[in-house]
């Protein structure tokens, strides 16, 4: 999951190179690298991958800190949805 969203961050919305190589700790939101443009392509490539619904009140800055964060809140989401069957 980790490596699927690193690389489509990387490929798709990061445009300085010199924050290339991401690791999944760096800071998505602080280093200008999500905006809200990007978070919304995203959260489409993220609904469409891995077939969850993210929801407006889930569009926290702690969901998109970081790729494991962004890993984090997607793991939850499909918790869920598994104890919801």
């Amino acid at each position: 999951m980790e490596s699927l969203i690193s690389a489509y961050i990387s490929h798709e919305l990061v445009s300085e190179p010199e924050f290339l190589p991401l690791k999944n700790d760096t800071p998505l939101l602080e280093f200008g690298i999500l905006d809200s443009l990007s978070i919304v392509m995203l959260v489409q490539f993220l609904e469409r991958q891995f077939g969850v619904v993210v929801r407006q009140k889930e569009l926290v800055r702690e969901n998109f800190m970081t790729i494991d964060a962004i890993c984090a809140y997607l793991r939850s989401k499909q918790g869920r949805k598994r104890s919801d069957n």
